[in-house]
């Protein structure tokens, strides 16, 4: 088996007896049904759990005995290895036994007994989580945020946008104007997004996002939306894209992790200790959207969460005396 072969393999000599066409075919749907994120991380753990066969000697072999899997869990308790960083590898090695079409050994009660014994002698707090870009802090931002040049005119539209339409990194990086469509609600023009594909719609049905106009000009994410797209005066291809040092705006799509330093930037020119990234004004949007009392419902129809507990995972509390039901109870 290679690093992890195993999520393409699809039975090749079995087809092959049975005379079955479209075998190729077959391994490029196989592929496409697991993320490349996900098979990255797949491989990566994998790569772990062989590694650590190899050094004691263990078989490698599918399946995988729950004795053989239970001794590697308390190695990885020697290591100091997290109980979350346990449960993704053995996931790993879950999907690895599935994708052979047998049973795991992750699913015996040997291994389940000492996972859970695991936990209880190692469980830790959660890591550190970044802080929210409340609309407080994205007003900071965009403040700081030079609107007078061409990097600042596209950073403040991202800043804007990321937090209006609760965004994904990835997801912003993806859009093409082509995702952007204009129409007229009451008295007012919305913005309608269509998100091709996100991180949990892997098999991109899609969704959209409504971008309504902020009550101030300089602040608004539709107003400054449309001067960056007047900038580019281009009506294809990504939304928005890396610059030059010159200022050329080139064809280039701006990535995901470039979406990460420009809210870094602008916490930087703003002056701010906070611990912000991307996914700051995702879990702003939330927090901010919970603390003016919208609904969890409406909350997720621009979210795009499926989870009603994932959804108040984001949320912010800043101390014990916030939103807490103690407050004039006597």
């Amino acid at each position: 088996m290679d690093e992890f072969g195993t999520l393409d393999i699809h039975k090749d000599r079995e087809m092959a007896e049975a005379g079955l066409p479209y075998k190729e075919k077959v391994r490029q749907l196989l592929r496409a049904s697991v993320a490349p994120e996900t098979r990255r991380a797949y491989t990566s753990r994998l790569k772990r759990f062989f590694a650590w066969c190899q050094a004691e000697g263990v078989s490698t072999a599918f399946p995988t005995s729950p004795e053989v899997l239970a001794a590697y869990v308390a190695s990885l308790a020697d290591s100091g290895a997290a109980p979350a960083t346990v449960e993704q590898i053995l996931a790993a090695i879950a999907a690895a036994h599935r994708a052979e079409g047998i049973s795991s050994p992750t699913e015996t009660l040997l291994v389940k007994k000492t996972l859970k014994g695991y936990r209880r002698e190692h469980g830790a707090a959660p890591a550190s989580r970044k802080d929210a870009a409340t609309v407080e802090v994205v007003r900071m931002l965009l403040d700081a945020t030079r609107g007078d040049t061409t990097k600042g005119i596209r950073d403040a539209a991202i800043l804007a946008l990321g937090f209006a339409g609760a965004f994904r990194r990835s997801e912003l990086s993806a859009l093409d104007i082509a995702d952007l469509k204009w129409t007229v609600r009451g008295s007012e023009e919305v913005l309608v997004i269509n998100v091709r594909r996100s991180k949990t719609d892997q098999e991109a049905q899609g969704m959209q996002k409504a971008i309504f106009p902020g009550r101030d000009e300089t602040t608004s994410p539709t107003s400054l939306l449309k001067r960056w797209l007047s900038l580019v005066e281009l009506q294809e291809g990504p939304l928005f894209r890396r610059i030059l040092k010159s200022g050329l705006v080139t064809h280039e799509r701006l990535s995901a992790q470039s979406m990460r330093l420009v809210v870094l930037q602008a916490a930087s020119a703003a002056g701010l200790s906070l611990d912000l990234s991307a996914h700051s004004l995702r879990i702003g949007f939330v927090t901010t959207a919970i603390r003016q009392g919208k609904t969890e419902r409406s909350i997720m129809n621009q979210t795009g969460h499926r989870s009603v507990q994932t959804l108040r995972g984001y949320f912010r509390r800043e101390d014990a005396i916030e939103d807490n039901a103690a407050k004039e109870l006597m």
